[in-house]
């Protein structure tokens, strides 16, 4: 069996840096590149309570949950590309003897933090149902009062009870609830690594990556945090899926359901512990086995010389500790930490009122608190964009949106006829949108072309307006019909005496989508003259720029 799991852990391993290539390469073709991020139950979970849905295939999640309950944590070592990836690094650094390792593979209360971990990231994922539960007797009774609600008796009661609960979880889900599970969870963490930090690196190594090199910013630290997850093996053994991984600690807590587990048997068993030499999880195999840390990875079957140990159906409970060992008091302190933690956050600013005007976030991108709720830092849309615009944020939307895309003009620009990022989004933070929709064209027309931010200038530092030189490669690689950006025939005196006739260039809010081109070729590159801010997008009539849209929409209402 232990033969099987490695042919698994390969095949696995393999199947995700292939959807990686072809990502990088933009192959798509309708290959499912973002399936491990979709079948990550913690994502599916999380995405629930933050948006009331499960996204498209986030359902594989059901899958996994569904496996998990049967078999136990078989995804942790048979299918986890970042368990996999601890597994071999573990294996490389190994310098144990049989001792050791059977003391290095005992399990330890530190292992517990990963529950901690999931509660808080959980609890900030479900804020809003605080308010909702205090809110949801009034819209009860303000329910069964309408003429909505037809019947009477216990219809109308179970009526308005359902119709009270679904008004008051909607009101109360805007603000009230962030997805921070991309942080740790170990598939958007490994994609994120590999996309900004790991093969960026082996591509100046080696050149045989990318068609052209890319550069991330943070890229430093996103790299470190990977590297230190894996060389922490060499001293703890799979320490991130033991004591870290909130994905880890879901499936642990659904594993107590799980039908066939390993069985001791007590009469064979010698208490020579050998069984732990290898075990994966922790999970004191030679006792009384924990449930909920098991990875399934039978090694402790071919590592017990009596035969004692077995892979069986529903064996005896008495031989099992069903629940994690976690303390309640800590739970609900990690739980109040999370509800606690969201609040302070939000309210420092930087989604609202106090945006930054670096926050440009990828053409379909939902609007800002309903993105937050949906993103989960996979970074798997800065992956597939072929200009290199999209860059992992740092600070730039607080500290909820770290590692979140925002487009960075300086590095590249949003290509007019490609909706790629919005292709490869698990969770609908980046809605699909075709061709058409994006430019504005056939059917969308009236609607106008997808905004992500407008364009200004800085009229200290342009050619033409500061400096008394022509320049016009705004104007020249606007892709926009008719040009976003124009420009007007001056005569100016010089320095000298002499009468110049420029070009000065201005910009049209009406017709600028905020792609960034022009900002990225602008010759003044340390602090281009042109710049992109994301006043005016589309997603958002809060940051319109101008009153035209507000007063289309209302025209809009006032017609229907």
């Amino acid at each position: 069996m232990v033969k099987i799991r490695r042919a698994y852990e390969v095949l696995f391993l393999g199947l995700f840096l292939f959807f990686l290539l072809i990502t990088d390469l933009r192959y798509l073709r309708g290959w499912p590149v973002s399936l491990f991020l979709e079948a990550t139950p913690l994502v599916a979970v999380a995405t629930a309570l933050t948006t009331h849905t499960i996204y498209r295939n986030l359902v594989w999640g059901l899958v996994i949950i569904a496996i998990t309950m049967m078999l136990g944590r078989v995804w942790c070592n048979w299918m986890c590309p970042f368990g996999i990836m601890h597994h071999f690094f573990g294996w490389i650094g190994n310098r144990r003897n049989t001792k050791q390792m059977i003391e290095v593979n005992r399990y330890r209360k530190i292992y517990a933090i990963k529950y901690y971990i999931l509660a808080a990231m959980l609890a900030m994922a479900s804020l809003w149902m605080i308010p909702t539960a205090i809110d949801t007797p009034g819209q009860i009774i303000s329910a069964y009062r309408s003429e909505e609600i037809k019947g009477s008796g216990l219809g109308r009661v179970f009526a308005s009870v359902g119709t009270g609960i679904a008004r008051s979880a909607e009101a109360h889900k805007p603000q009230q609830s962030t997805l921070q599970i991309g942080l740790l969870d170990p598939i958007a963490l490994t994609v994120r690594s590999m996309t900004t930090s790991v093969l960026p690196t082996v591509h100046m190594a080696t050149e045989g990556v990318y068609t052209e090199p890319r550069e991330y910013w943070g890229a430093w630290i996103v790299g470190l945090i990977f590297i230190g997850f894996l060389v922490a093996n060499w001293w703890i053994p799979r320490f991130f899926c033991r004591a870290i991984c909130p994905l880890g600690a879901l499936l642990g807590i659904f594993s107590r359901f799980s039908l066939w587990r390993i069985d001791r048997d007590p009469v064979r068993c010698t208490d020579c512990d050998l069984c732990i030499k290898s075990c994966e999880g922790a999970s004191d195999p030679h006792a009384d086995l924990r449930k909920s840390e098991c990875f399934v990875c039978l090694n402790c079957i071919d590592d017990c010389p009596h035969d004692a140990l077995s892979f069986r159906f529903l064996p005896r409970k008495a031989s099992e500790v069903t629940l994690p060992q976690v303390g309640r008091r800590q739970m609900m302190l990690a739980g109040a930490f999370g509800l606690i933690l969201f609040p302070m956050v939000r309210k420092s600013g930087g989604v609202k009122k106090n945006f930054n005007r670096a926050v440009i976030r990828p053409p379909g991108s939902v609007e800002e608190d309903e993105f937050l709720r949906r993103c989960i830092k996979c970074d798997q849309c800065i992956r597939v964009c072929p200009t290199n615009v999209l860059q992992p944020a740092l600070f730039e939307g607080g500290l909820e949106g770290l590692w979140t895309p925002i487009m960075i003009s300086k590095m590249g620009w949003c290509e007019l006829n490609c909706t790629l990022c919005s292709q490869v989004c698990p969770t609908g933070a980046i809605r699909e949108i075709s061709i058409a929709e994006k430019l504005g064209a056939g059917p969308f027309e009236s609607k106008g072309p997808i905004k992500t931010g407008t364009a200004f200038y800085n009229q200290g530092r342009c050619l033409p307006w500061a400096m008394d030189t022509s320049c016009v490669v705004c104007e020249e690689v606007c892709p926009v019909s008719p040009k976003a950006i124009f420009t007007r025939n001056v005569d100016v005196t010089d320095r000298w005496g002499a009468t110049l006739q420029l070009k000065r260039p201005f910009i049209d809010p009406e017709k600028c989508i905020g792609c960034g081109i022009c900002e990225h070729e602008c010759p003044v590159k340390d602090d281009p003259a042109v710049y992109v801010t994301a006043i005016g997008e589309t997603r958002s009539k809060e940051r319109s720029l101008l009153l035209t849209l507000v007063e289309d929409d209302a025209q809009e209402l006032v017609s229907v």
